[in-house]
């Protein structure tokens, strides 16, 4: 990982680390600085399971700042996307009316696509309602194909499974062993086809699988990284689903070209020798000629094939406003609009149409000298949660905080357009949590807590409101949509159905008795032991 502030170089070479160590040098902070050493090297792992986790959400003192994002077009976009109205008033607005909207349904004919949206944002998930699989590792991955007819997971036992989600059952149909693991499963993508999935290792290689292949049909795809260590931490196929980008350990982008079979693209996101893991990568439109990075520098490149020089490359214009690396991106798939996950425990929502100033490279790599923490195991500094003044040149819509981001590269994506209207930015959390966020508001509208470790990956169903969680506690669960209110009366409700004792067998429980009728019963009851 990007730790150069305070840890230093290790060789690939094969020397001993403690070869010129004198005996009297042999400090605990020297030893916890050469294990930490061999970890980023890749020479040795943590496999061991710890439960152990901060289960509380940071407080936040002040929420985001919203002018610069009703100013922009996609706030626009949204609203409209999700059923309110581009000019009229934000207050009378939000406060519609489901029974005007099936009145007016009935006098003009069926739903518009941004009316279902809007009825089904009243629906979002809230709640964990059950477990889809206990595995017997720590879960990376789970994501949907595009179709949404399976999901597809990746744990560090190194196994795929896959799950037919047509239904909310979740019936396993396949189940795969991975090749070439080393150490787990770090992302898995899908073809535009949905027909083949791609995943990611600790290995200079890609590989490639139809869906219902088996062992045997999984196929290496050379990446000719020409580095001891390689690990490729984010890939995603072309619109067409001829190509493969992924980002790795070596500070590069590569492209995979499937019908030539190799490797047609190489590009170091920096050219000054610093090292820096490329966390994510993808391609920004269905012309997949621009593509983005987001690295461990904090830094969001944008890059354009047609005017690409391998020899010298430059990016198109760069993103800035980060203070730590970036874990995650993901596009709204319209060229315009990104979202960028970070270590320092924000999301960010960009529009590539605005490039941050040159300068502001400058102000975050200050920013990243001053930083003396490591995310897998070390607190996360107070001073990222409030932040009073933000880097120069930071050219973001908005900010989102309230979330926890700590030992992985944690996901947040974008909500379905389908079903609502892109309206919500959700993520994984340290903490175990699901944490939703509405764009239109800037605030965290669900917190739902359903995990006993990180959670790492988060995919939300095409079609249905249902989020599936990937969590290192070894499960995945299910989350929907729970009428709370209506559970809260079922629970103050008297009892009219049958009830199991301890031994198992039903007894009939007589609902409780209204107050006046105890009183009376008490009364009546005090009466007949005077007379005795």
């Amino acid at each position: 990982m990007d730790n150069e502030d305070h840890m230093e170089p290790i060789s690939d070479s094969d020397d001993d680390l403690f070869q010129n160590i004198q005996d009297d040098d042999l400090s605990e902070n020297y030893l916890v600085m050469i294990l930490r050493q061999l970890i980023d090297s890749g020479e040795i792992h943590l496999l061991s399971h710890n439960e152990t986790r901060d289960g509380q959400l940071p407080r936040i003192t002040k929420g985001p700042n919203m002018d610069m994002l009703k100013k922009s077009t996609v706030y626009d976009q949204v609203k409209c996307a999700s059923g309110f109205g581009k000019k009229t008033d934000e207050k009378t607005d939000f406060n519609w009316s489901l029974v005007n909207l099936i009145n007016s349904r009935q006098n003009n004919g069926s739903y518009l696509r941004n009316q279902k949206c809007k009825i089904n944002n009243l629906f979002i998930p809230n709640h964990c309602e059950r477990r889809l699989r206990q595995f017997g590792s720590k879960v990376f991955c789970g994501s949907f194909t595009r179709d949404g007819r399976r999901f597809v997971t990746g744990s560090q036992d190194q196994e795929i499974r896959i799950f037919d989600s047509t239904s909310s059952s979740y019936n396993q149909i396949n189940h795969l062993n991975a090749k070439h693991v080393s150490w787990c499963i770090l992302d898995i993508a899908f073809s535009p086809c949905s027909q083949y999935f791609a995943y990611s290792t600790w290995s200079e290689c890609l590989h490639i699988c139809p869906m219902d292949g088996n062992d045997d049909d999984i196929r290496c795809l050379n990446l000719d990284t020409t580095v001891n260590r390689f690990g490729a931490f984010a890939l995603a196929f072309s619109s067409n689903g001829n190509e493969i980008i992924c980002g790795g350990s070596d500070t590069s982008v590569y492209i995979f070209d499937r019908e030539r079979n190799e490797r047609t693209l190489r590009i170091p996101v920096r050219n000054d020798g610093h090292i820096t893991d490329v966390n994510a990568v993808g391609f920004v439109d269905e012309a997949y000629n621009l593509f983005y990075s987001g690295s461990d520098d904090a830094a969001i490149r944008v890059w354009d094939r047609r005017c690409l020089n391998e020899n010298s490359p430059e990016p198109s214009g760069c993103l800035l406003g980060h203070i730590d690396g970036v874990t995650y991106i993901d596009s709204k798939n319209d060229g315009r609009y990104l979202l960028s996950n970070s270590k320092d425990q924000s999301i960010k929502l960009w529009d590539m149409r605005h490039f941050s100033p040159r300068e502001t490279e400058t102000n975050v790599r200050m920013s990243l000298q001053t930083r003396h923490w490591d995310y897998r195991w070390d607190k996360v500094p107070k001073s990222y949660y409030n932040v009073t003044k933000p880097i120069d040149g930071d050219t973001s819509v908005v900010t989102f905080k309230g979330h926890r981001i700590q030992k992985s590269l944690i996901r947040a994506k974008f909500s379905p357009a389908a079903t609502t209207g892109q309206r919500y930015i959700y993520t994984g959390c340290s903490t175990g949590r699901l944490i939703i966020y509405d764009i239109l508001t800037g605030k965290m509208v669900q917190s739902i807590e359903g995990h006993k470790d990180i959670v790492r990956d988060v995919d939300w169903y095409p079609k249905r409101n249902e989020i599936l969680t990937s969590s290192w506690d070894y499960t995945v669960n299910i989350n929907t949509f729970q009428d709370k209110t209506t559970e809260k009366k079922r629970l103050r409700s008297p009892p009219t159905a049958d009830f199991i004792d301890e031994n198992n067998d039903l007894m009939d429980v007589a609902p409780p008795l209204r107050r006046s009728r105890r009183i009376a019963q008490r009364l009546a009851s005090a009466s007949t032991s005077r007379r005795n």
